[in-house]
This record gives structure tokens, C-alpha cells and sequence, in this order.
């Protein structure tokens, strides 16, 4: 086998290209109708099949000729406001129908749809609202209570919620008085801004990306090929819709088939069972994280009681990942990889075990992996000034390029100077022209890719690099452990960061720091084995099940800082994790203590 794995590949390429011929056959043979937005399709699927039940939440049920009407009603409440193509709306919404009609609406009428998680408040809401520069904003009554504190920061918005309030507009009451009548549909084309998608970055407030109809319709078009879904499947995506996997993996491609999509408020391990059988979900939609929330439930017979073939989604970790699909019977497993602002899309779509998937057929050399220096915090050039890619099997930046060839288009942040801080020039060759992922990956022979770690959480410790996700990958197969979150924290006295974990005990068992210490000794390295150990009944997660680190790396090992978490350090002259007190607190900060 050459050694840059190219006769790999290229075997890879020719068994995958079947799937991506039908791909675009489908497409080119169904002409301009496989590219007609959103609003369009709600029209079309209301006259075609209009008693078929397009969604399905918790134990509410809408047809598809009952979801274009909600559309209209969202659509002529805002048209009534003013609201014409190209203006922005602010989309403040659990998941539900009226989400999705609110964001049917934006289609129709040609607006941009900003998705606002529903988890936001304090200055952080403030920021995303004035960040859209939108005219309007559509609250839910759940979201409303985190709003009203702010209509004085938000200027001139208009904003419909679900309370009395001088500064607020009755959604429930205006929309009683909206018509549901088929609203005039402008021009709107693939090429047009639909969504806004908010993403945290690398640093600072959420900031909102740019979704247009293409990336909607023509990836819901070719997502249901893919997973080969009709209109008898049922997609069942219970992460939030104001992230982009659940609107575009889940809802996209069902609405766009004419099959059903359910989901529900809020994600609930001991419901997912029910749901998925209630609803006769046949295509899973997943964030890894919630995969090992369901192997936390008390197993039972029925696990396989249920009609999923397909489980698609992210970060499915290789620690849990087959027994997932044994314990849940599920056949066919596509993992993936992508940003909402990005033009990198990877799916694994033969189900290799721990990858997050490769490019589509012969595109291969447009992503690069570049060598990544962690003590200088950025990427290496060699003596001829350019980026140095990495081996096969070694650990770099995923870059992706940008130009004609582009499988995807980068279609960036809505700021625009926002753009170049993930742009990066000179590349590999005068001129070129990559996007930055911050995310550190490696690949195969075959060009299937792995997630290593995300820049930032890669720390340095006793002059060797620590991959945070790829300690989790070992801890979480101790004894007695369900997950982990590994971060590193500073040590006056010491430089780079010492590690520490958070820990969460399995279900029935307690924390047994004997256990812990013996394991991660013989699982890892000695640089690698946390330095410090706290212990939660959970792991606190964003809205989309991504562990918040920021706040556990500000709290440290200080015992005042933990609430009612123990905590524990490695001491190897015990060769025991023994308990971390104020007065050990002390006298490691002091230096007195060697670590």
C-alpha cells in the first residue's frame, strides 16, 4: 500500500460512488422542482398531500395541509408588520410546530429566520437579539419570562411573546387574527439568505451564520437519498431545531420526502423509548452525547422493541459506540462531521467504527490537515513558509478549501469581518485560499477521518500534548464510570495545565478512587492521568449536549469553588486519589506540594 494511502482511497471512492451517482441523478433529473424553497414546498406538499402528518410532537400531531396553514398565519402576521424579503426575524422558540412554522413563514415571505437558543438569557440573549439586526422577534411562552428583563437593551425590535407587558405584542391574540390565506410569494431563490444559525466560535458571544435555501433544500434532497428515507419513514430528532442538526438532518430531508418528522421540547433519556415507538421513528437523529444518556437508562428486554434502521447525527464516541448498536438493535449507524458556517461536510456512511466519516468521492483534496504547534497556539509553516500537512495517523487542524471546486461554499458569519478570523491565506500554495475548523482530526489510509479534540481543549502538561477527548475515550471505560470531561486548569508555580476530570458515577455505584487511580495508571500515560478528579451527579451540557469546560477550568480544584462536589488528587506516593480539602488546596497552590 503506498504510503499516503492514495490506492486506498481510491478503492474506497469507487465502492462509495454508486450512492453519489443516484445522489446527483435524483437531483438533475427532478430539474428546478428539487430546488424550490422552502416556502414553495409548504404550498406543494399542503396540495398534494394534505391530510399526511408531516410532524409529530410529543401528543400533538400536524398534517401537512395544517402545517402550511400555521405557516401562512406566521407569514401574514409578519407581512402585516412590514416585513419583506431580505428583513430579518428573531426565532425564540422551544421545539414545536410553531417553531418550524415561524421559520416556514421566513421562507414564504423571502425573510432570514434567526434561530435564538431557547437557553439564553442575561447579556448573552441581549447580544444575539441586536446581533441579527432584526425588525422582529417571535417568542414562545417558554422563552418569554428570559426576555422581558431585556426589552429596554433590544431598541426598536418588535417583539411578540406571551406576556402583558407595555413593550411586548400578544403572539397568542395576533395570531388568532391572522389570516390563513396563501400569502404572495416573492422571488425567493436557492442563492437567498434563509437562517441565521448562532455558534459559539472559538470565543465570544454566539455569533449568527449565514444558512441559505440551497444548503436546506438541496441538502435535504440529498440527506433523504442517502439515508434512504420515503414517505413512510419517520425522522425522530429530539435536539434542539435552533441548532443546525436537527433542522437540517431530521426536518429537511422528511419534509422535502413528504414524511413525517417528530421531535419534542426538551430531550428525555427515560422517554426516548416511548417516543420513538409512539411515533414509529424509523431514522434516529443523535449528538453523541445523548447516545450515552440512553446507555445510562436501566436496560430492559424491550430496548429493541422499536422500527429504527438508521441512526445518523455527531460524535458518537468509539467507548459506547458498538455497544449502543447492540443494545438498541440498530442495523445502520452514520456518523458526521460538519459546522453550520463551514464547507466541510463528512459522513461515515459504512458505518466505521469511530470515525466521523470522509468527503464525498474524489474531492479528498480539498481538506488538509495541517500540523498543529500547541506551544506556540498555531499552525506550523516549514522553511518554504507554508502550512506542513500532517501524515496519515497524524494528529492536525481540519482546513477546507475555498474556491470553484468547493463541494460546499462558505457562506460565513453575517458580519463579515467576523469571516476572516476563520480564514487563513497561503496555504500550501501562493494565494490558496482555507477555512479554519479549530477542530484537531486525523485520517486513514482510506481517508476516513477521527475527531481528536477541539483547539483550545488540547492542553500541555510536563511538556507533552493532552487530548482531552481522547482521555475521556479511556476514562469513561473505568469501572464504575459513565462519563467523563477532562480539562486542564492552572497550578500557580507550574506552566501549561495540570489535567483534571470531572467524573460521574454509574448508575448503582459509588465513586471508588482506588479504582480510578489503578485504571487510569495502566489506561494512560503518566502526563495524561488527571491531576485532579471532581465528582458530579453530572456533566453540565449545552443545549445541544456539548459539555460546558469554560466554567469547570474557571472553577479549578478550589474546594470553596465546587459546591458540593468532592474532590480528589492523584497522590502517587499513596499511589491513591486521596481527598482534596482546603488545606491541601493550600499547600498546592503555595508549591509546597509536589504535583
Amino acid at each position: 500500500m503506498d504510503s499516503d494511502g492514495g490506492t486506498a482511497t481510491l478503492i474506497e471512492d469507487l465502492i462509495e460512488l454508486p450512492t453519489f451517482r443516484a445522489i446527483r441523478d435524483s437531483l438533475m433529473g427532478a430539474g428546478a422542482g428539487a430546488f424550490r424553497t422552502m416556502g414553495f414546498v409548504c404550498r406543494d406538499q399542503a396540495e398534494k398531500i394534505p391530510d399526511r402528518i408531516a410532524l409529530r410532537f410529543e401528543d400533538e400531531e400536524v398534517s401537512f395541509g395544517a402545517f402550511n396553514l400555521g405557516v401562512n398565519r406566521y407569514a401574514n402576521l409578519l407581512r402585516h408588520r412590514g416585513i419583506v424579503r431580505g428583513d430579518v426575524v428573531n426565532i425564540m422558540m422551544e421545539n414545536s410546530p410553531a417553531m418550524l412554522m415561524a421559520q416556514g413563514a421566513c421562507a414564504k415571505l423571502g425573510a432570514i429566520g434567526a434561530l435564538i437558543n431557547s437557553h439564553l438569557e442575561g447579556e448573552a440573549l441581549a447580544h444575539v437579539h441586536r446581533a441579527s439586526d432584526a425588525r422582529v422577534a417571535v417568542v414562545d411562552a417558554a422563552c418569554t419570562p428570559a426576555m422581558v428583563p431585556l426589552l429596554d437593551q433590544v431598541g426598536d425590535l418588535a417583539v411578540y411573546g406571551h406576556a402583558a407587558h407595555p413593550r411586548l405584542r400578544s403572539l397568542p391574540e395576533e395570531l388568532t387574527h391572522a389570516s390563513d390565506a396563501e400569502p404572495d410569494i416573492p422571488d425567493v431563490t436557492i442563492g437567498d439568505v434563509f437562517l441565521y444559525v448562532y455558534t459559539s466560535g472559538t470565543t465570544g458571544f454566539p455569533k449568527p451564520a449565514i444558512v441559505r435555501h440551497l444548503r436546506f433544500t438541496a441538502g435535504g434532497h440529498s440527506l433523504a437519498i442517502m439515508l434512504g428515507e420515503t414517505e413512510d419513514d419517520c425522522a425522530y430528532a429530539p435536539t434542539p431545531l435552533y441548532h443546525g442538526y436537527a433542522n437540517f438532518v431530521g426536518f429537511a430531508p422528511a419534509f422535502h420526502r413528504g414524511a413525517c418528522f417528530a421531535s419534542r421540547r426538551r430531550f428525555s433519556a427515560s422517554e426516548f423509548l416511548g417516543d420513538v415507538r409512539r411515533h414509529r421513528a424509523t431514522v434516529f437523529c443523535y449528538v453523541g452525547e445523548l447516545c450515552r444518556y440512553l446507555m445510562r437508562t436501566p436496560e430492559s428486554a424491550d430496548d429493541r422493541n422499536h422500527e429504527i434502521r438508521v441512526a445518523t447525527g455527531s460524535g458518537l464516541r468509539p467507548d459506547i459506540w458498538q455497544a449502543f448498536r447492540e443494545r438498541f438493535g440498530i442495523p445502520r449507524i452514520i456518523d458526521s462531521y460538519g459546522q453550520s458556517e463551514g464547507n466541510i461536510s463528512l459522513q461515515n456512511r459504512r458505518g466505521r467504527v469511530g470515525s466521523c466519516g470522509r468527503a464525498q468521492p474524489f474531492t479528498h483534496h480539498l481538506l488538509k490537515l495541517a500540523r498543529y504547534d500547541h506551544d506556540r497556539g498555531d499552525l506550523s509553516r516549514g522553511d518554504d513558509g507554508f502550512l506542513v500537512e500532517c501524515r496519515v495517523g497524524e494528529t492536525g487542524e481540519l482546513l477546507g478549501k475555498i474556491d470553484a471546486q468547493s463541494v460546499m461554499a462558505f457562506d460565513g458569519y453575517a458580519n463579515a469581518a467576523d469571516n476572516e478570523k476563520k480564514l487563513l491565506r497561503n496555504c500550501f500554495e501562493p494565494d490558496d485560499v482555507y477555512l479554519r475548523t479549530g477542530d484537531l482530526l486525523r485520517r486513514d489510509y482510506e481517508s476516513y477521518y477521527y475527531f481528536v479534540d477541539r483547539i483550545g481543549d488540547t492542553f500541555r502538561w510536563k511538556g507533552e500534548n493532552v487530548a482531552t477527548m481522547e482521555v475521556e475515550h479511556l476514562l469513561n471505560q473505568a469501572p464504575g464510570i459513565h462519563e467523563t470531561a477532562v480539562y486542564g486548569v492552572r497550578v500557580p508555580g507550574t506552566d501549561g495545565r495540570a489535567g483534571m476530570a470531572l467524573v460521574v458515577p454509574a448508575s448503582g455505584h459509588g465513586f471508588d478512587p482506588a479504582a480510578l487511580y489503578t485504571y487510569a495508571t495502566e489506561a494512560l500515560p503518566r502526563y495524561a492521568r488527571p491531576v485532579f478528579v471532581r465528582v458530579a451527579k453530572q456533566v453540565d451540557v449545552t443545549g445541544n449536549f456539548k459539555n460546558r469546560k469554560t466554567r469547570l477550568q474557571s472553577e479549578g480544584f478550589d474546594p470553596s469553588a465546587v459546591g458540593d462536589d468532592a474532590l480528589w488528587f492523584r497522590d502517587d506516593g499513596s499511589q491513591t486519589l486521596i481527598p482534596l480539602d482546603r488545606a491541601l488546596w493550600a499547600e498546592i497552590t503555595a508549591g509546597t506540594r509536589k504535583i
